[in-house]
């Protein structure tokens, strides 16, 4: 971009010392003010942080100030008497670049010398500097002004959607505005100009419910509110059969130890094989009539499989009439000399048990009409009434599979019934929160696609639905994202998620889950960060405490947008992990005000400070503080 012709300003220091690319010069006395005027154009002084210019030849070479101070030309320690003559201004500066025709280089092309001339920066010049020869940008996002020129900032959105980045703060700090304004501005400009952004898909998760406003980000949006409580009408995620019913993601949702858990779930789901297609009424009548075979009529019969029976009976809310033949089984003793079961009884029986009872005892095992046994439990099952829900929730599903697979194995030997008990325990307890949150569809349709942008509200959910679900979400999206360029020679739509406090499902120090399970968890957010890029799928996450966040997602994340940060841990972190902050920009982090950040990594050329502008209330996220003067004073002044 060619700048209008101007009058050169007088130059307002000299090059006094040059080290590589630091320098140190020395200023006149027309430097301290904030601002210049000249010919209409404004210009910054000389001041820490500031951009200044050195001429040499047809360069105009561009630093930023790092230090300021004083030399004493008398250098007596005993004369403590000021005069204005006394002193000589000094800056040290960092060469970052150099204008040469009107257009802004980055790098080292030409060096400094001593004498060299300090001039000052237009506004024009110092904003083709702090945006890197981007200030046309088509349909600019602008989210605030420069700190401290107070020039409009427009983000240079085609490179930096298509990035991993971060946003961190302290709460209070504006993040949550920084996040919804971004993203706002993104759907806002797209929508008045009829971009095809169905092209990609936004999925926000949501963990305190503060996107879920009408109009907050977008009022082109699904919301989808999920809800663990006892009286829960909450919303479902609808995952497809293939996905929900994957071994790997449920022997580590359900923890399952390796050696002999996971062989153990493994084996059933294949046997019961659920992921390719729906579990009917017949096949259901068939399971359990065959358990209640392996139960009481198995030449070896075992003291735990009818509790198991029991178990599978209560999780498909089958009711056993009680005037029927079958609970008399279902109320069995065990008697442990003869390893069978066994009911007392004062009731002559016909039919079935007319052969059996010996002393007004039952002795299952001497049952010898078998298929009559059989079509007694098939008639009982089919009566109306019994079987309640034939539409069955997938999580029952699954926690009557195990409990018929260990029926089989301990009828039939080969279980290790102590180990694998705790595994039965957690799918039954774990059963009945997760049918609250998730639907699985018997085709491939799911509800996080049917909007470009899609909230997921966590605000509502227990601690474990909030460890999980946002898990289950990035590891199917991820999975979808990869399968949808299968034989595409490019990238033909993008997938972004965007994960508020982040620290909630990245940290590395939850102490209540197995070392599994967050192995696991990181695994999967780590290879989406490394390999996301290559399919389209990107990440953003924001977050109060940074330094919870594994050290590995930071690291590999292209953009930092950085507020106010006051724990030495999280700016240790930062300091190690981002190479593109200079020391006045890390200087800054512990004071910046409330609303501004610093915006760096590989889409912004320099660390820039920007003021991001406030949200309105109908498009801001729900986080302020409560009001004070409004809940406790009976009259609260009006603002």
């Amino acid at each position: 971009m060619k700048t209008a012709k101007m009058d050169p300003l007088p130059s307002v220091g000299i090059v006094t010392e040059v080290k590589g690319t630091y320098v140190t010069a020395r200023m006149f006395e027309n430097t301290n003010n904030l601002t210049y005027y000249r010919n209409g154009v404004t210009y910054r002084g000389v001041g820490t942080g500031e951009y200044i210019g050195i001429q040499r030849g047809p360069y105009k070479l561009v630093g930023k100030v790092l230090h300021e101070y004083l030399e004493d030309t008398q250098k007596d320690s005993n004369d403590q008497e000021f005069s204005k003559n006394r002193f000589i201004r000094e800056v040290d500066i960092s060469i970052i670049g150099a204008f040469r025709q009107s257009k802004f280089t980055f790098g080292i092309s030409i060096f400094p010398q001593i004498f060299s001339e300090i001039v000052l920066l237009s506004s024009e010049e110092s904003l083709q500097i702090l945006t890197g020869n981007t200030l046309v940008i088509p349909f600019p996002l602008c989210i605030g002004k420069t700190v401290p020129e107070g020039l409009k900032y427009s983000l240079d959105w085609p490179h930096i959607f298509n990035t991993h980045f971060a946003i961190f703060g302290n709460t209070g700090s504006g993040k949550s505005n920084t996040l919804a304004k971004i993203y706002s501005e993104l759907f806002n400009t797209a929508a008045k100009n009829n971009w095809a952004i169905t092209n990609s898909k936004f999925i926000f998760i949501d963990f305190n419910g503060e996107y879920t406003g009408d109009e907050s980000l977008t009022s082109i949006k699904k919301t989808i509110k999920l809800n663990t409580s006892s009286a829960s009408k909450g919303d479902k995620i609808i995952l497809p059969r293939s996905e929900f019913w994957d071994i790997e993601m449920l022997s580590v949702l359900f923890s399952a130890t390796q050696q002999t858990q996971e062989p153990f779930l493994r084996t059933t789901l294949n046997y019961f094989n659920p992921g390719e297609s729906q579990v009917t009424k017949e096949e259901i009548i068939n399971y359990i009539t065959t358990a209640f075979c392996q139960v009481f009529q198995n030449n070896v019969q075992d003291p735990r499989t009818l509790n198991l029976l029991k178990v599978i009976l209560s999780d498909l809310q089958i009711n056993i009439p009680e005037n029927s033949e079958i609970t008399i089984w279902l109320k069995a003793s065990w008697n442990s000399s003869s390893s069978t079961y066994f009911s007392n009884t004062n009731i002559n029986y016909c039919g079935l048990f007319s052969t059996v009872i010996k002393k007004d005892k039952i002795y299952f095992n001497n049952i010898v009409n078998k298929s009559q046994f059989r079509n007694l439990i098939e008639k009982t099952l089919n009566q109306r009434g019994v079987m309640i829900d034939t539409d069955w929730q997938p999580l029952t599903l699954l926690s009557v599979f195990v409990h018929l697979q260990m029926i089989y194995k301990l009828t039939y030997g080969g279980a290790q019934f102590d180990f694998i008990v705790p595994l039965l325990s957690r799918i039954e307890a774990k059963s009945k929160m997760f049918n609250k949150l998730i639907e699985v569809s018997n085709d491939d349709s799911d509800n996080l696609s049917e909007r470009y942008c899609t909230i997921i509200s966590l605000r509502n959910v227990n601690k474990d639905a909030k460890a999980t679900i946002p898990l289950l979400i990035a590891r199917y999206l991820y999975k979808l994202q990869k399968k949808s360029l299968l034989g595409e020679d490019e990238i033909t739509k993008t997938t972004n998620l965007i994960i508020d406090e982040a620290h909630n499902i990245l940290s590395v120090n939850k102490k209540r889950e197995g070392d599994k399970w967050r192995d696991y968890r990181l695994d999967v957010f780590e290879e989406i960060i490394k390999e996301g890029r290559k399919f389209g799928f990107f990440l953003t996450i924001a977050s109060q405490r940074p330094a919870d966040i594994s050290a590995t997602i930071v690291s590999q994340m292209h953009n930092f947008i950085i507020h106010r940060l006051v724990n030495e841990v999280d700016l240790n972190m930062l300091g190690n992990t981002l190479n593109s902050l200079d020391s006045v920009s890390k200087s800054t982090i512990p004071s910046l005000a409330p609303g501004s950040a610093i915006f760096t990594g590989t889409s912004f050329p320099l660390p820039v400070m920007v003021h991001i502008d406030q949200l309105d209330k109908r498009h801001a996220p729900s986080s302020d503080n409560a009001n004070l003067e409004k809940l406790w004073l009976p009259h609260a002044p009006k603002k």
